[in-house]
């Protein structure tokens, strides 16, 4: 078997994929898949909103809209406000938006009528909610927009009543004008930094599926350490002690590699399923950039662990870390450091970042002079 490293591959993957700990890891791959999919094609939001309107026209307008609008937000409708709060209190909701009846009125005393007809301190919506979150706050920025227009015309109407009519102008008079005038094109032409236009894509599906690329790689990343585990389990017990195996830095990296192949072929067939990939030769050119990366960077975690029990203890942590270093949810930039020794980094940050593949080559290179300097006179034993 000395030398002869492709057999040894195939022999160490038929005797990996008789563990069922890691034939569960490579099914959880279309299994998060499978499931993220079921999820999209049910209703599916990430705040739910109870709308009440008391009675004002334009509010049903906004209610209309809100509701009938594709959004991550999801709206129901109550009769009153009671009956809201108290599906607030339920868990039923996670907030409330209450339009009064004299909605236009709070409207236009907001954006400067002449005549007060509530009090400086009526809000045009009242919101009723058991906490301020991150998500409730995204969720009130939806209501600002859907107040937009409302409070456009408002002003185009208190303007012209208050600075330029000699009489008052008819609210209906000054619609049909407003109307007419207005630009009804799109307000942002978004596009990649490639130049290419965004795909169409369900909005629910949208968001669910935003964070699947990266906890999809730290998968591929988890099967390499769990067989840097399997590895030194297998150190501990001496089975390759009498064994040919070579060279001994090379033997280890086929040992990782056999679980690294495995889990990247299973992930890059689920990009191009979902539609989650670029190109095909860039998405094969990261992949294989990534899995020869997450090999030297499995055998240096290996090397840096005191024995079985500590390297098995650092898996969950170094994967819960990355999770939130590495921009699979947000990117958070004060971490930059941290995330330049990461190989999920540069492969979630290549795709749209025309210099990024050009620094995964040089980190690769890098990480494997590290590597190797790290294996320097070891023994298989290690």
């Amino acid at each position: 078997m000395r030398g002869n490293y492709g057999k040894l591959f195939l022999l160490l993957n038929k005797r990996l994929l008789k563990k069922p700990s890691f034939v569960i890891l490579l099914c959880m791959i279309p299994v998060i898949v499978f499931g993220l999919h079921l999820v999209s094609e049910r209703e599916s939001g990430i705040v739910r909103i109870a709308l009440v309107n008391e009675g004002s026209q334009e509010a049903g307008t906004i209610i209309d809209e809100l509701i009938n609008k594709p959004s991550v937000f999801l709206f129901d409708t109550y009769e009153n406000g009671e009956e809201a709060e108290e599906a607030l209190l339920d868990n039923r909701v996670d907030a409330v938006w209450i339009f009064p009846g004299d909605y236009s009125d709070r409207i236009s005393d907001f954006t400067g009528s002449l005549v007060r007809n509530t009090k400086d301190s009526d809000g045009a919506v009242e919101i009723v909610e058991r906490e301020d979150n991150v998500l409730l706050q995204l969720s009130r920025m939806e209501l600002f927009g859907a107040l937009y227009s409302d409070l456009s015309f408002s002003l185009f109407y208190n303007y012209i009543n208050l600075r330029l009519a000699d009489s008052e102008v008819p609210a209906a008079a000054l619609h049909g004008y407003y109307d007419n005038n207005r630009n009804t094109g799109m307000l942002f032409d978004y596009r990649d930094t490639d130049e290419r236009s965004p795909k169409e894509q369900d909005v629910s599906e949208s968001y669910l599926f935003t964070p699947l690329r990266g906890v999809l790689l730290l998968l591929t990343l988890l099967c390499g350490l769990a067989a840097a585990m399997y590895y030194r389990a297998d150190l501990d017990k001496e089975i390759f002690t009498w064994m040919p195996v070579g060279n001994k830095w090379i033997f280890e990296h086929v040992y990782l590699m056999t679980a690294l192949v495995d889990g990247g072929l299973v992930v890059l067939i689920t990009f191009f399923i979902t539609g989650l990939a670029a190109s095909p030769l860039t998405e094969i050119v990261l992949m294989f950039l990534f899995i020869l990366s997450c090999c030297c960077f499995c055998s240096i975690i290996r090397r840096l662990t005191f024995n079985l029990r500590s390297l098995a203890t650092s898996i969950p942590i170094l994967i819960l870390a990355m999770l939130v270093v590495c921009p699979v949810f947000i990117y958070i930039r004060a971490l930059r450091g941290i995330q330049l020794l990461l190989p999920p980094f540069y492969y979630l940050m290549a795709q749209n970042n025309a210099g990024y593949p050009n620094l995964f080559v040089i980190y690769t290179m890098a990480i494997i002079a590290v590597d190797v300097l790290f294996g320097l006179g070891s023994r298989c034993s290690g």
